[in-house]
């Protein structure tokens, strides 16, 4: 191959390697500003009593859209050993960051709050809050 061919290949190889090399850096600093924001998450279980046959639950944390459907714990609503009925129990796994949440729940296609938490009212609306702390 010709001298002047060899280093023209030579040279465009090096600018490609070189725009390789700026890409990664690039991506690297993106993931690595990414992994930042998501180390501040919070796991929080959500809670709702209640007798229900489908339960969700949605909030400011999703601008109240997209409800969130909740599973039934394993032991709600069976007997204990008196025989006595235990209430429903429902449950959810949320990843949040540290703040003061309003949230409610849509039992069975009704919204509602459940009576047993925190809750807060804005004239004739009222929501539970959810309170995720550092």
């Amino acid at each position: 191959m010709d001298p002047a061919a060899l280093s023209i290949l030579q040279e465009k190889a090096k600018d490609e390697v070189d725009k390789a090399r700026k890409l990664i850096s690039e991506k690297d600093a993106l993931l690595n500003s990414v992994e930042e924001d998501l180390l501040g998450l919070r796991e929080v279980r959500v809670e709702y009593h209640g007798d229900a046959a489908v339960v969700e639950v949605a909030g400011s944390f999703n601008g109240w859209h997209h409800p969130i459907r909740m599973e039934a714990d394993a032991t709600s609503g069976t007997q204990n050993t008196s025989g006595a009925r235990l209430p429903m129990s429902w449950s959810t796994i949320l990843w949040l960051y540290p703040g003061v949440y309003e949230i409610k729940f849509v039992v069975d296609g009704i919204w509602k709050v459940d009576s047993q938490q925190e809750c807060v009212k804005h004239e004739n609306i009222e929501n539970n809050i959810l309170r995720v702390h550092d």
